[in-house]
Formats: C-alpha cells, structure tokens, sequence
C-alpha cells in the first residue's frame, strides 16, 4: 500500500521534471527557429513584417524571462525582471541605433551595391533564389562579418577597449545582450547589413537577417539551463556563447553570432561543459563600472584600457 501511495505523489513531480526538460531542449527552436521561420514565410507572401516582428520581440522576450525565473543557468544572477536603469538606457540605444542603421543600408548602400552590380553588368545578388534561400545566404555572410568583427575586437587594443564594456557584466540575463558600446554597437550593425546590402540583397532579406541576429543576441546572453546538444555543433546558443564570456584565458573561442560554422572553420570552437557553475566578467584588479555615463566614456580614458597582454580577452 505504501509503494502505491510513493508512485502517486512521484507521478507529479515527474511530470514536472519532464516539463522542464523539455523546456530546455526547446528554448533555441521557440526563441529562435521559429520567429525566424515565421518571418520569412511572412515576407514571402508579400507581406511586411511591421508590427508582427515587434510581438515576435515581445513574446520571444516573455519567453526568456519567463525560462530565466523558473530554469536559471546560475540563480544569483538574476533576470531581466531585476533589470536596472542602465539595462533600460543600453536598450534604447541599441533600438533607436539598430532602426537608424538599417535605414542607411537599405538606402545608401545598397543602392550604391546596385549602382556597381548595373555598372559591371553583374548581378550581385541572387535574386532569382527561393527568399529562404537568400535568407540563409544573408545569415551566412553576415556571420562571416560578424565573427572578423569579433576576432578583431579581441584582438586589436583599439577595438578592444569598445568590447571590453560588453565583457564586464558579471550576471548576464536576456536584457543585457544591449550592454554594448555606441561605436561598437555601429560596428556591430554594419558587419551584419552592409555586406549583404552592398550586394544587393533586397530589403526583406535584410530584414530578416537583421531581426535573427537580433533575437540571437537575446538568446546568447540569456540566463537559461538550456540543453541544446546536437543545436549547439549549428547555433550559437547560450550554452556555446556563455562559453565565450567566461573569466578565465581558455574562453578566447565561440566568437560566432549566429551560426558556429565560422568557429569550426577557424577551430575557435570550444564545447560548452555541461550545466555547471561559471565565472563570466573580466579579470581585472579593480571592479569596472556599472553606470551608463562612466561606460560610454571609459574606452577614451588612456589609463583605464588594459592591452591585450595585460587583460584577458575573451
């Protein structure tokens, strides 16, 4: 009578156990293949993303901090629902940034890339291709940008000192995928929607190209016991990104923003270890600030930016 009464009340908590592991093998496909997937099949029916790309953010956002309160990576780090007044600030920014650059590269450059492409009578771009093609075509290229950036940005005390902003965070959550830098935030834009521009690509991939590396950013950074196995050999997921943050010399790998392809091409790809606990932030003697003022002004302070041989750079 005993053992029956002990398999019933086990029963609920298996239930659970199951429900949360599904949640964490799920996580990348709901916050990511899927808004991906819905937006290209929304752009190829003639139809603008306008507003449904805003409720994709909108949902995908509820998602992640919805998965960081009930499935945390690391519980003291906190989620974006104890977000601070710089978080607020960072997001506005980058926002208003991410709009003023994509109406640049869908106006200047890429009619400059047209101008070329009719000049030389060659067809840069290649339209004639299913759009999910060209979207996977677009995400490739900017990927490829996107990783030259990075492996720059840590390797290069000018770029460096941009990017280190980005690395000092110390609890990362989905909200903070913003704490980047004004210049390096424009670096950041223009790796992904110049090239692609600049070849011609017409506006609707690179809106789709620009709204996928956009909720990857959220995805990477946040605080999520996510276990994407076979996902995280294609994606750069929060498992393989976290990798990247973490305070110690072997984290200089999984550069990738997007896909991990460029990472296994140029074998900076590191496996992520299973859930365990991690130090992310940089090893510095002194603690780095956390206001917006002191963030935006601190890599144009000569004594406040640490070369490549004397701080970690991962």
């Amino acid at each position: 009578m005993r053992d029956d009464v002990d398999r019933i009340d086990a029963r609920p908590e298996r239930a659970q156990d199951l429900l949360e592991d599904v949640l964490r093998r799920g996580i990348v496909v709901a916050a990511l293949a899927i808004p991906v997937l819905v937006a290209c099949w929304r752009l190829s029916a003639q139809r603008p993303l306008g507003g449904l790309s805003f409720a994709i953010y909108v949902a995908v956002a509820a998602l992640l901090t919805a998965a960081e309160h009930w499935l945390p990576f690391q519980r003291h780090w906190g989620s974006a629902i104890r977000g601070s007044r710089t978080d607020l600030v960072y997001v506005v920014v980058a926002s208003l940034m991410d709009k003023a650059m994509f109406l640049l590269c869908v106006t200047a450059v890429a009619s400059v890339g047209g101008a070329l492409a009719s000049r030389f009578g060659v067809g840069l771009w290649p339209t004639d291709w299913n759009l999910g093609w060209q979207v996977v075509l677009g995400l490739l290229i900017a990927d490829a940008a996107t990783y030259l950036r990075h492996r720059l940005s840590h390797g290069l005390d000018v770029l460096w000192r941009f990017h280190r902003v980005h690395h000092s965070m110390t609890e990362p959550y989905w909200i903070r995928s913003a704490y980047t830098h004004p210049v390096e935030q424009l670096l950041i834009l223009t790796a992904i929607m110049l090239p692609i521009a600049f070849l011609g690509a017409p506006e609707q991939v690179i809106a789709v190209v620009a709204f996928a590396f956009g909720l990857s950013g959220l995805l990477q950074h946040a605080n999520v016991d996510a276990r994407s196995s076979v996902l995280n050999w294609i994606i750069a997921t929060p498992e393989v990104h976290r990798t990247h943050h973490a305070a110690d010399e072997r984290s200089l790998a999984n550069f990738s923003a997007f896909f991990v392809v460029m990472d296994l091409l140029f074998g900076t790809y590191r496996r992520p270890a299973p859930s365990a606990p991690l130090r992310v932030g940089l090893d510095e003697p002194a603690p780095f600030p956390k206001d917006f003022w002191s963030h935006l002004t601190i890599p144009f302070r000569p004594s406040d930016a640490s070369g490549p041989t004397e701080a970690r750079r991962s």
